[in-house]
């Protein structure tokens, strides 16, 4: 083994068996030589292993050009080359780009409480070096390729195959030809690969562009899903520094051609999604919108509220817009709903979480579950899930260096579809991946005193001035992650396991109140170690914990003063991002310096609920869709975020965001219409608004469909409702509560005024 340390440095390799070299890499970018002794023509089949961007010439002619994107979590390249050699010695020269790294802003607009040790601990697991290794075949009748080894896997057939990229190189052996027009009719040998994993199979992957580049993308079978390999971790030892796909074995794979054979290691890497209630792509129905439309709830809306049906009918629209489709190589075990078109093929798990709690109404028509199913498919050995993947390899995207989890908001989604499906099947097949995602928080994201941190990325308020320790959001979702965990383990019998999470709700509780509110403030607010305060700044995460159900009434009438207070967060567009009194509140926006933001209203509106104060959680969902309806007559979208001091779009904000559905759908049939599902317990609770002609069609309850109609009129409220299954309807109506129970024909009750 070399180890070159000098400007120009020259390694020499042997292409005996298992030789090998390493190249220590220097700052920027480089060049560097390594000289092949060869004591007889042969094929060179070379691995390579480095942490930066290279091309790599041999004797002169470019055989690898190998691009490291600064958003990959594995921060290597695992690479493989077969050629022919000349006799004696060839030079191999490799250029190396600058290491890659996350951009600067990072640091400054989202810092995290240990980026410093990350940065240093990734220096320290990735070195800055190149290493080779190579060997010599005594022939020279084989295939000349360049290989790439990315981790990209997907399951069909009951394999698990690994993605290869492959680059024919051409071969310039023989005299100039004088049978071909010009070098684009030139048709080089069609390669094979063959692993070690029987059936002897070959899947082709190739894009249109990676045809155009020249690139093969194959897969071949590394797993039978019958014969995984062991877990590499469990929750308590994740110490990977970052979320990178570990290599779990090498694999011979061999290049086969009608010329001849050759073979080299293949880097084999773990699978992802192993608790994950599906893996296989399916394909699905996902109606066109008037067929959805057709049959899923329709709200009963008076005159002046009719523009909310509208927003009702295009936020539904949106989301089949949305619907994207889904290579079944992305290892994605369906189609989804997409972000954004601004965000490409990226997939969150907060924004996917929120969207399925708004197209869990249309349960019966869509496929409700297959955002969730999408991350339950990517989520790593240990129960870590990262929070954005991109759907095109199904690998996890850095943005920020350190691990960076997603508000766990997956098990929210999944109650709210079971209170409308009452599958509690679902839940059986989904608990151990939740139990594992919240055990991963617990192990890795927990402060001694109790709370949890996070980052501004992590968390999804990317530029909020909202830094500390402690953050009230994740310790509240923490408390809701708790909660739900209990009763669906109550659901399975599973006593000890209820118990255990009754304990870290109770606890983490009492953390959040002890120490994660402000008593200057009169808000919760992230925690400040180093000086035993508060951040100063109002972020609208410290509503959260009203949505856990752990604020104590006193704390609920502090925070709802707040809420009202129009030098704090009751601007034209409640709920801001951010408090008007802060010094970073930004009145067109600016993202998270002031936007008002679909799925921080609904929980803030939940949380106002859960809390008694049905009246706030009326006011701000009426405003949140009189000035949403505003912008989308003006513009004819739906937005990413809005403007808080006056109806537009918010000035950092795109059209089309999956989560602003969000207001027009659940925030409309849940706070506006005032109906809130049991379905489990086939009950329905209807508080319908006052002195209004409202109610819904076709409302979904498990197996039932319900009507409602409350219709004022000079003597007083007439209340009807219908009902195919036999279902309790538990009406509220101020201090009037009784439980009708419907099923058969229709049942009408008034109620004097």
């Amino acid at each position: 083994m070399s180890s070159i340390l000098n400007p120009q440095p020259t390694a020499e390799l042997g292409l005996a068996p298992d030789d090998t070299a390493t190249i220590a890499l220097h700052d920027g970018t480089g060049t560097y030589q390594v000289q092949l002794r060869a004591t007889q023509a042969g094929t060179l089949c070379l691995t390579l292993r480095s942490p930066r961007p290279l091309r790599a010439f041999v004797d002169g002619m470019c055989v690898i050009d190998q691009p490291l994107y600064w958003r990959s979590f594995q921060r290597c390249l695992e690479l493989g080359l077969v050629i022919g050699l000349k006799p004696d010695t060839s030079i191999l020269r490799i250029e190396v780009g600058p290491r890659p790294r996350h951009p600067q802003d990072i640091d400054e607009s989202s810092p995290s409480r240990n980026r410093d040790a990350v940065m240093s601990a990734v220096m320290q697991s990735v070195p800055d070096e190149l290493q080779l290794a190579g060997q010599l075949l005594p022939r020279t009748d084989t295939p000349s390729a360049a290989l790439h080894f990315p981790p990209g896997q997907f399951h069909s057939n009951r394999l698990v195959w690994q993605e290869v990229v492959v680059h024919p190189l051409s071969t310039t052996a023989g005299p100039p030809r004088s049978d071909l027009r010009s070098l684009a009719e030139q048709r080089p040998p069609a390669i094979r690969l063959r692993g070690e994993v029987a059936p002897d199979l070959l899947h082709h992957a190739t894009t249109t562009e990676e045809h155009r580049a020249g690139l093969q993308h194959l897969y071949v079978p590394v797993f039978g899903v019958d014969d995984l390999p062991p877990p590499l971790r469990t929750t308590q030892d994740d110490r990977r520094v970052e979320p990178v796909i570990e290599r779990v074995k090498s694999m011979d794979l061999t290049l086969e051609s009608p010329i001849g054979n050759a073979t080299l290691p293949m880097p084999v890497y773990e699978p992802l999604g192993r608790l994950a209630p599906r893996l296989e792509y399916t394909t699905q129905h996902w109606p066109d919108p008037d067929e959805l439309l057709a049959n899923i709830p329709e709200p009963i809306l008076p005159p002046h509220w009719h523009h909310f049906n509208t927003l009702y009918r295009a936020a539904w629209r949106m989301l089949l817009g949305l619907v994207t489709h889904t290579r079944p190589e992305s290892g994605f075990p369906c189609d989804r709903i997409a972000t954004s078109p601004n965000f490409g093929p990226l997939q969150f798990v907060w924004d996917s979480s929120f969207t399925a709690m708004a197209t869990a109404y249309a349960w019966r028509h869509l496929p409700a579950y297959a955002g969730l199913d999408v991350l339950y498919s990517r989520q790593s050995d240990g129960g870590y899930l990262h929070r954005e993947h991109d759907g095109r390899d199904g690998l996890p995207v850095m943005w920020e260096p350190d691990f960076s989890p997603n508000p766990p908001l997956i098990a929210v989604a999944e109650w709210q579809l079971y209170q409308l499906t009452a599958n509690a099947d679902r839940l059986a097949r989904v608990y151990p991946a939740l139990a594992a995602h919240f055990d991963w928080l617990m192990a890795h994201r927990q402060l001694d005193d109790g709370t949890f941190w996070t980052t501004g990325l992590a968390n999804g308020l990317d530029n909020s001035p909202s830094l500390g320790d402690g953050y009230p959001d994740l310790t509240a979702q923490m408390i809701q992650n708790a909660e739900i965990l209990r009763d669906i383990a109550k659901l399975q019998n599973l006593d000890q396991d209820a118990q255990r999470f009754e304990l870290a709700r109770q606890a983490i509780g009492d953390a959040l109140n002890a120490h994660l509110w402000s008593d200057e403030l009169g808000f919760y607010s992230t925690s400040r170690k180093d000086t035993g305060g508060h951040n100063p700044n109002k972020v609208i995460t410290g509503f959260w914990p009203l949505w856990a159900g752990v604020v104590p009434q006193d704390r609920v009438d502090q925070l709802a003063a707040q809420l009202l207070d129009p030098n704090a967060f009751w601007r034209h567009h409640p709920v801001p991002s951010l408090a008007a009194d802060s010094p970073h509140y930004v009145s067109a926006g600016r993202y998270w310096l002031g936007s008002t933001w679909a799925p921080t209203n609904y929980a803030t509106t939940r949380g106002f609920a859960r809390a008694g104060r049905d009246d706030l959680a009326f006011k701000i969902a009426l405003r949140h869709l009189q000035c949403m309806s505003d912008v989308f007559r003006d513009t004819g979208k739906i937005w990413e975020n809005y403007a808080p001091d006056q109806s537009l779009p918010g000035s950092w904000s795109h059209a089309d965001y999956c989560w602003s559905s969000l207001g027009p759908i659940a925030m409309l049939l849940e706070h506006v219409l005032g109906l809130t599902p049991d379905a489990p317990n086939r009950r329905l609770c209807w508080k319908p608004p006052k002195d209004q002609r409202a109610g819904v069609r076709r409302y979904p309850l498990g197996p039932a469909t319900v009507e409602l109609l409350a219709d004022p009129g000079p003597d007083g409220l007439s209340v009807t409702a219908t009902s195919d299954f036999a279902v309790d309807l538990e009406l509220v109506l101020d201090q009037h509560h009784e439980v009708i129970r419907l099923g058969g024909g229709p049942v009408t009750r008034s109620f004097p005024t």
